[in-house]
């Protein structure tokens, strides 16, 4: 090969981020670490997002009931002058129970947008549970009341995990109650977050009923199915409560009663997403609040909701994963991390696709 088609080469390979490279990025950086540097990029994203220069295109994909239920999606977002990061996620609910995998697999990609070339190629089933958690606590920070909670988290998959992690690092938690209609699933959360330090109360499932009048802030990240909800009683709630709603994600899957939403000042993340797949389906599209980087971005002019019930309806927004690879990319570059792969076949001559079999290449081989 010659030495100016090697340089081409080298500079046009991708950055790939495979599971062991996020597993030591996680041990090098810390989990706190992570998770206060996600908050952070993220809230810093919502307070500058700018629709008419950040493009998140409406998330799309194939849903499916054979053979199992399901969805592959794709969820675009392009920074003008930036690059486009593309992520594509599966939900398939019976995954844990069923293959002893996460409901949520994911992996996540950057393009530039100057040649189109495979910039980074990453796991996103870590960095969508982590992305996720920071973004509850963020509308935490901002909606809950400013002292230490009372936490309560219904639904204690891998998403609980991150809920109770990132609320942890933007709120002292007095105490967790901690529901799942699964006593397998219950059984070993006080362990999985341990690492916390807090003490976590695991209740039986029929203490759902009453949960929202018990806690200052509610967690419901369950995969209930289509109809099933609501997963929490309807209830007098604490008239200050604010709930993160993380696990409604498809037509008709509903945590929430719909008395409380149709109380509630609800914050959806994208609110075209949330009226088709988030808790927003239960009010009218005139009825809910802003978007989440609006109350970011004035927050002091919100402060009051924090005395009122407050909803955040989290359906997943594609910035939050442009984020989350940003961020991943670069701690990546500081621990020298992930393998540089040449994945595109770039013909020397780029008017002939088969200069790539010419000499200079048949010799290297």
């Amino acid at each position: 090969m010659s030495d100016r088609s090697r340089a081409r080469r080298e500079r046009l390979s991708t950055l790939v981020l495979g599971a062991d490279d996020l597993v030591e990025l996680v041990d090098r950086t810390g989990r706190d670490r992570l998770m206060d540097l996600m908050i952070e990029r993220l809230r810093r994203r919502f307070d500058e997002h700018d629709p008419s220069t950040v493009l998140a295109r409406k998330r799309d994909g194939f849903r499916y009931d054979k053979p199992a239920l399901g969805l592959v999606e794709w969820m675009p977002t392009h920074e003008l002058g930036g690059p486009v990061v593309v992520k594509m996620v599966g939900y398939h609910p019976t995954n844990p129970s069923q293959r002893a995998l996460p409901s949520v697999i994911a992996t996540t990609s950057m393009w530039d947008s100057e040649s189109g070339h495979l910039v980074a190629l990453a796991d996103a089933t870590l960095l969508t549970a982590v992305r996720t958690g920071a973004a509850s606590a963020i509308a935490t920070d901002v909606l809950a009341v400013d002292r230490p909670i009372r936490l309560g988290i219904v639904g204690l998959g891998a998403q609980a995990v991150t809920q109770l992690h990132a609320i942890s690092r933007v709120r002292s938690i007095s105490s967790v109650v901690a529901i799942d209609s699964d006593d397998d699933i219950a059984r070993t959360f006080a362990d999985r977050v341990a690492f916390t330090g807090i003490d976590i109360e695991t209740a039986p499932p029929e203490r759902a009923d009453t949960i929202v009048g018990e806690v200052d802030v509610l967690c419901t990240c369950t995969s209930v199915d289509i109809g099933a909800g609501p997963v929490v009683g309807d209830t007098a709630p604490t008239p200050w409560l604010h709930v993160n709603a993380v696990g409604a994600d498809f037509p008709g899957k509903l945590e929430l009663p719909a008395s409380l939403v149709e109380q509630a000042f609800v914050v959806p993340d994208v609110a075209e997403q949330c009226l088709v797949e988030g808790e927003c389906q239960q009010v009218p599209a005139l009825r809910h609040g802003p978007e989440i980087p609006d109350v970011v971005r004035h927050a002091d002019r919100h402060a009051a909701r924090r005395s009122e019930l407050t909803v955040f309806d989290s359906t997943g927004w594609s910035v939050e994963d442009d984020v989350a690879l940003r961020l991943a990319v670069e701690l990546a570059g500081d621990y020298n991390l992930g393998t540089e792969f040449v994945i595109e076949c770039l013909p020397p001559d780029p008017y002939d696709p088969y200069s790539s079999a010419d000499s200079d290449h048949a010799r290297d081989r």
